[in-house]
């Protein structure tokens, strides 16, 4: 099993912070996805190590690849997903995961976000 975690390019602390080896400070700027901004803590005891660990590869998608898996989740499985939930799908639009003649798994839930942003997207 090969573990990949996927985030937005607008602040991308866990990535970051795994390039460098340690936790860093990471300025956030707006995101579609913004259920996965936040930084990982200066301090953080776990979540980092375990990432460091159990995470084979990380990847960053962009605003625009991020809003492209929202309209084709909606679109193709009529679901409303936040960016957050979408990210793993960007990926996967943009061909950054390696797929032919794999099993993948990949999970997408959450669906907090406004109408308005909603509608955007949608439109395009």
């Amino acid at each position: 099993i090969r573990v990949i975690g996927v985030t937005m390019e607008n602040g991308a602390a866990m990535k970051l912070s795994l390039e460098a080896g340690k936790p860093v400070p990471v300025i956030e700027e707006p995101s579609l996805a913004d259920s996965l901004g936040g930084g990982i803590g200066l301090d953080n005891q776990y979540t980092f190590q375990l990432v460091r660990d159990l995470v084979d590869e990380t990847l960053l998608v962009s605003e625009d690849e991020i809003a492209q898996a929202m309209r084709y989740i909606f679109e193709t499985q009529r679901l409303v997903v936040e960016g957050g939930a979408a990210v793993g799908v960007a990926a996967l639009l943009a061909k950054k995961i390696e797929v032919k003649g794999k099993n993948v798994a990949l999970v997408y839930s959450g669906n907090n976000v406004s109408s308005e942003t909603v509608r955007k997207v949608l439109e395009g």
